[in-house]
């Protein structure tokens, strides 16, 4: 009986290992498509920073001055009133805004390069 207890052992473990060995080997392609995609994804995260701002700074000049903005809320009586503008989306529960979004690309890919070494 000890002897099957053993055999079975065996042969779990060795699925164990050619499991292992397939997890590993994914792991390094995985890596490799990561290090040959740090250069766009550095890109492309500065041109979302890039965008965030532009997008910030053309909300910020489309703002009327304070008084235009009281005139316009206050629909005179009788009058039907309508929104000009859209309301500002909410955001999603648990959503949350990450400021540095580059920084944080950055430090993904130095720890990274610091666990391969």
């Amino acid at each position: 009986m000890s002897f099957v207890i053993d055999i079975a052992i065996l042969v779990l473990l060795v699925g164990t290992m050619a499991y292992a060995w397939v997890v590993d080997r994914r792991v390094r392609l995985l890596m490799s498509v990561l290090k040959d995609m740090e250069p766009m994804i550095g890109t492309f995260s500065a041109a979302v920073d890039r965008s965030e701002s532009t997008v910030s700074a053309l909300r910020s000049a489309g703002q009327p001055p304070a008084e235009e903005a009281r005139q316009e809320r206050a629909p005179a009586r009788g009058e039907p009133s309508f929104r000009t503008r859209r309301e500002r989306p909410t955001r999603p529960v648990g959503a949350t805004s990450v400021p540095g979004k580059s920084e944080l690309v950055r430090g993904f890919f130095e720890t990274v390069r610091q666990r391969e070494a």
